[in-house]
């Protein structure tokens, strides 16, 4: 059972790997030699290979070679082991052997620089080790010897073959195993193992069981791998001895490849799998030695064969430099290799293809078993439809001689009945491209018109003549027929020719929804018509459009350069997007794509060279592209020197998808969009002194998308530098500092001069005003003494005399102060009132109120400051007013420095005031609201004070009440 399992694997993988060829690689491609010894990957995924002529780093771009230029001790390097670090040690026949880390040659010597030929490998996850002339191992820069004595190793050799009674070929040097110092021999006759420790003491015996091995099976190749896993390669298979519970296991070549004696061996150690390779063959096994993949190529690529992380197939030859098979070849299934496979469907679950020139076939999906339903019995038989009619619903299969209806998976027939006049000619049909009903009819289009069937006895009639017409379609219920010359309505069984862009243009095919007709051209793309406009889909210019299949929301079409999946926009056709590409490089055949079929998860693609069957869930293709830039270092420091041109180059590791790869890049803070750039070089020149991030983009045909970062330091010269720019800028500050406080003294010596010199002005323009006031007042109290002299009243007169001679007292002594007392205040104002309503005959009333908390005697007001407002209160308020009039005035404290005063009177209101002034001939109005202002502005430069006044109309807030309200607040500033 086990050896038919390997048998199936092998068969599978043979069909896999021979379906396409492989890409190979000789001196043409870069290599520095054909004779290629050997293949390993290191840890960041580049391939590397042992030539004859040096080291070979392959990115999957570039052949990068190593050579004793570089370091290499000798060119002629033949082996390359990988260890758990990553690193990729090399050995050849020298004095020195070593490993190559992030591009850089190691190389060490033991110290009497002996001459080396490493031939056995021991490796653990921690430690590696090679026997050449013992067990050496690297430390300390050099190669050290371990300790193994070889002279007593031969000495018990001989004396196991003296016990056993063996010939010296039948007792063989199995294992050394320097983690375990420990030792065993093989007795293949006997076939039992012998353990014994680095003192040559006896541990145990073991049995083994390997039917294929004996005493004249030869000896390749020995190691330790992995978790104390040690091997044993003999032409028959390989024995494993695990070190942990002295178990055995034998793999046979034969069960597994069906090879029984192979001319070379070679097996890797990976982290998670072990790699088993022979001429024509390869072999994944896992960690507990079961055969997960085997893997047939023919011979001639090469002697080892080795399968990267990225699941691709190297192999090596002595003569041909390297093929690869790509990953994609072998995770699709192909099928009709070498076939011309034109048309492909699925009618009622089961699936056919058409083969030119060979036949009819079916498919099982599952098994891939392939069956010839129908063989082509005439040359060049050529298929141009596999399909279901939209209208009939017939399954029908169109080949360029006749048409055939599907039934119960037979294929019958179409027959033409002639003309009862024989017109209908035989050659019409030679030509047959495709099937269609419509109103009630079928129609066959040939090479040379469209033909109508006839049934029973009724007669078959050529509808028209016209050459070049390929296959029809059904949209919004009407025929549509197309070919070389553009797209046509069939109506009335004619052709109308659609008076837009489709007009004249070749069309291979046709495919509609319930929303759009979409139209393949050759060479033009596709195009979307919906029986009102035509839209081109530009993505698609320059397509051969050889099939259209629709999955839901999608397009898929099949074109000499690929298969492409658009996504669908139903309410805006310029939003139909690329989403998906599938290439040569993805599994298909070849990019010319003859017919395609969706198949839930799975793409069937149709070609020249056979069909191909393509998981579309497989996680290859939403693999992120890997990129990586060729510096030695995250940040480059640029000088200002070389900063004039600043080159940067970046690459894709990738052995697969080179060609399909787009990149773009940006450098932050500078340039804040992507620039698209063919190129894998960027070039920069005359960049400021900066620390810049370049931002590179690649993006795959599938979408995938990867960024990297490189950062670029323009170094500054030294004048540029953070240092000198911050000494720079002390100094300067220090300078400005100085400058400042010599500035700011003098601007403070020049301040109090011109304060001093305002606080005499202001107080020398206060007395004036003062004055002014004064005489203002005499003026007005003069006319009131002379109104009561003329009216003889010499009483009033002599009171009012009186009175005013005590207040002219006042004036005289308050003009002389800057600030007096409320309380010197209330008697002026008092004493002012007093004398209004002498003059006004007892039609004048007023009220003065002072809060408790104002300390009369203490607090200071600036002097004859109220005495104008009264006074306006008094001649444009109540002066006009009929009836008696009121003024009150209250005093009330706010804070400790602030105070409000409030003069309010009855009178007819600063508005109405306003008209009086403006009917008024004279236009007389008092200057004692300008005085006013201007005092305030006075007393608000001195520093001393600061009063904020208001005026305000009392109908404003009631219209029931008249008069005015004036509010001042005054605040005395210390000092």
């Amino acid at each position: 059972m086990q050896k038919l399992v390997y048998t199936l694997i092998t068969i599978f993988s043979f069909g896999i790997l021979n379906a396409q060829e492989p890409s190979r690689y000789t001196t043409k491609q870069g290599l520095p030699t054909n004779h290629i010894y050997d293949v390993t990957e290191d840890a960041q995924g580049f391939i590397w290979f042992a030539s004859k002529q040096g080291l070979v780093k392959y990115d999957g771009e570039t052949f990068t070679t190593f050579t004793t230029q570089d370091g290499l001790p000798n060119n002629d390097t033949w082996e390359l082991h990988r260890d758990f670090n990553g690193r990729v040690y090399y050995f050849s026949k020298s004095a020195f052997q070593g490993y190559i880390e992030k591009d850089s040659i190691f190389k060490f010597s033991t110290k009497n620089n002996e001459v080396l030929a490493p031939g056995t490998v021991y490796k653990t996850e921690e430690n590696f080790w090679f026997f050449a002339n013992g067990i050496k191992s690297f430390k300390n820069n050099e190669i050290i010897d371990f300790g193994f004595d070889n002279y007593k190793f031969q000495a018990l050799s001989l004396k196991l073959l003296d016990q056993y009674n063996l010939e010296n070929k039948e007792l063989i040097r199995s294992l050394i195993n320097p983690e375990k110092k420990e030792i065993l021999f093989i007795n293949i006759p006997a076939k039992e193992l012998y353990f014994y420790d680095w003192e040559f003491n006896f541990i145990k015996t073991i049995p083994f069981h390997a039917s294929e091995l004996n005493q004249n099976s030869n000896f390749i190749e020995s190691g330790l791998i992995y978790n104390q896993l040690g091997y044993h390669s003999f032409e028959n298979g390989v024995l494993f001895i695990d070190f942990k519970d002295y178990s055995t296991q034998f793999l046979s070549f034969e069960k597994i490849f069906g090879e029984k004696h192979p001319a070379y061996f070679r097996l890797k150690n990976l982290p998670n799998q072990i790699q088993i390779s022979i001429p024509g063959n390869l072999a994944i096994i896992d960690e507990g030695l079961q055969v997960k993949e085997t893997y047939q190529f023919s011979k001639e690529l090469g002697q080892y064969s080795y399968k990267d992380s990225h699941g691709n197939i190297w192999l090596t030859s002595i003569s041909n430099g390297i093929s690869l098979l790509r990953n994609t070849q072998l995770q699709s299934q192909y099928s009709f290799i070498d076939l011309k496979v034109q048309k492909i469907n699925n009618l009622n679950g089961v699936f056919y293809v058409g083969v030119n020139n060979k036949g009819i076939y079916t498919i099982d999906e599952k098994t891939h078993q392939e069956t010839n339903i129908f063989p082509f019995k005439i040359p060049h038989s050529e298929v141009y439809h596999i399909k279901k009619d939209k209208i009939s619903n017939k399954n029908v299969i169109v080949i360029a001689q006749s048409t055939y209806e599907v039934k119960e998976d037979q294929l019958k027939k179409v027959e033409i009945n002639n003309t009862i006049e024989n017109s209908l000619k035989k050659e019409f049909f030679l030509g047959a491209k495709d099937y269609f009903s419509y109103n009630n009819n079928d129609y066959i289009i040939a090479s040379t018109g469209i033909v109508k069937c006839g049934f029973k006895d009724a007669p078959s009639l050529i509808v028209l003549n016209k050459q070049g017409l390929l296959g029809s379609e059904i949209y919004n219920k009407k025929a549509y027929i197309y070919g070389s010359d553009g797209l046509f309505l069939f109506k009335d069984e004619k052709l109308i020719p659609l008076q837009n862009k489709l007009v004249n243009i070749p069309i291979n095919t046709l495919t509609s929804s319930n929303d759009f007709l979409f139209v393949g051209t050759d060479g033009r793309g596709l195009f979307i018509y919906d029986e009102n406009t035509v839209h081109h889909l530009t993505i698609t210019d320059g397509l051969s459009i050889q099939n259209i299949i629709l999955e839901e929301g999608f397009i898929w079409l099949a074109s000499q350069k690929g298969v492409f999946k658009i996504k669908i926009n139903k309410n805006n056709i310029n939003q139909f997007t690329l989403v998906d590409s599938y290439f040569e490089t993805d599994g298909l055949l070849q990019n010319n794509t003859n017919a395609i079929y969706l198949d839930n998860d799975f793409l069937y693609a149709a070609s020249d060279v056979g069909l191909a069957k393509l998981n579309l869930k497989n996680p290859i293709y939403k693999k992120k592209p890997r990129l990586f830039f060729k510096t030695n270092s995250d940040t480059l420091k640029i000088d200002h020197v070389a900063r004039e041109h600043i080159s940067v180059t970046f690459a894709a590791l990738d052995f697969v998808n080179q060609e399909h790869l787009k990149y773009q890049y940006r450098l932050l803070p500078y340039q804040k969009e992507w620039v698209t750039t063919i190129t894998k070089t960027i070039n920069f020149s005359n960049l400021s002194p900066h620390l810049y991030t370049l931002e590179v983009k690649a993006v795959d045909q599938h979408f995938n998308e990867t960024t990297i970062k490189q950062y670029i330091r323009v170094i500054p010269k030294w004048w540029q530098t953070t240092t000198s720019k911050v000494g720079f800028v002390f100094l300067g500050l220090l300078g400005f500092f100085a400058l400042f406080q010599v500035t700011k003294k003098r601007i403070r010596e020049k301040e109090h001069a011109k304060m001093q010199q305002e606080k005499r002005v202001a107080g020398l323009e206060l007395q004036a005003l003062r004055s002014q006031m004064n005489h203002h007042f005499v003026h007005n109290s003069l006319n009131a003494i002379q109104y009561f002299i003329q009216r003889n009243e010499v009483e009033l007169s002599e009171n009012y005399l009186s009175k005013f001679s005590k207040l002219i007292r006042l004036f005289f002594e308050y003009s002389r102060r800057q600030n007096i007392t409320i309380k010197d205040e209330l008697t002026l104002l008092t004493n002012y009132l007093e004398i209004e309503k002498l003059r006004f005959e007892e039609k004048l009333e007023y009220k003065i109120s002072v809060s408790d908390t104002i300390d009369e005697d203490e607090q200071f007001i600036p002097s004859m400051l109220l005495q104008p407002i009264v006074e306006n209160a008094i001649n444009h308020g109540l002066f006009h007013k009929n009836g008696k009039g009121t003024v009150l005035i209250n005093f009330k404290k706010i804070n400790d420095n602030t105070f409000e005063v409030v003069v309010k009177d009855n009178g007819i209101g600063i508005n109405k005031s306003k008209e009086v002034f403006r009917a008024s001939s004279k236009n007389y109005q008092s200057n004692s609201s300008a005085v006013l202002q201007e005092r305030l502005d006075l007393l608000n430069k001195s520093r001393d004070w600061d009063i904020k006044y208001t005026i305000q109309d009392v109908s404003d807030t009631n219209p029931e009440e008249t008069g005015t309200k004036v509010t001042l607040i005054f605040y005395h500033k210390t000092k």
